[in-house]
């Protein structure tokens, strides 16, 4: 039973910690001042890193619990589950997005040399927005609190933190011809 609440609480606080980090992302690009937007990347640096701890810890614990029988090999073949298998495939897609753009985010310092990576990174970036919104999939379709209220207050809720800085964001950029000018640039 604790392996089964660990995976719940490591998945749910996960997903949370990818939602903030969304929200800040949204926001620091569209940011003025150097120092307000090193502190909001820093946040949202961070939130990613602690999203990815507890991204580790609820795969680790959903494979160790032997309640679901859910193996290692959901990792590279996830329709082979024998629990939901759709919703383990959009889990581990999430996986795979939000690791991709980790790593690649990790690399960013040493390939900002490169001219052609540097004018990649919002493309390959993307790759996070993707994770995180098939992490919303994910919790809608796998979790077993999946239907309770609490559990949909914390996915809508998610859902709606990103939506309503995105909807900031875009309607800053369309009242500020200065930001659409750096929204661009940047």
């Amino acid at each position: 039973m604790t392996l089964w609440y660990l995976a719940r609480a490591a998945g749910v606080v996960a997903m949370v910690m990818f939602t903030l980090s969304a929200s800040l992302g949204i926001l620091t690009s569209g940011s003025r001042g150097p120092e307000r937007r090193f502190w909001l990347q820093y946040v949202h640096r961070s939130a990613a890193a602690t999203g990815l701890l507890l991204l580790t810890a609820h795969v680790a614990a959903v494979i160790a619990d032997s309640y679901v029988a859910i193996s290692p090999t959901v990792l590279v073949w996830p329709f082979g589950s024998g629990y939901r298998p759709f919703a383990m495939a959009v889990g581990t897609l999430a996986l795979y997005g939000l690791v991709l753009a980790a790593v690649v985010g990790a690399a960013r310092g040493r390939l900002a040399t490169s001219e052609a990576f540097t004018k990649r990174w919002r493309t390959i970036h993307i790759a996070a927005s993707t994770g995180w919104l098939l992490s919303i999939g994910h919790a809608l379709l796998a979790g077993t609190d999946r239907g309770t209220p609490w559990m949909l207050a914390i996915t809508i809720g998610c859902l709606a933190a990103v939506a309503v800085v995105g909807a900031y964001r875009l309607r800053a950029k369309t009242s500020s011809p200065q930001l659409a000018g750096a929204w661009r640039t940047r």
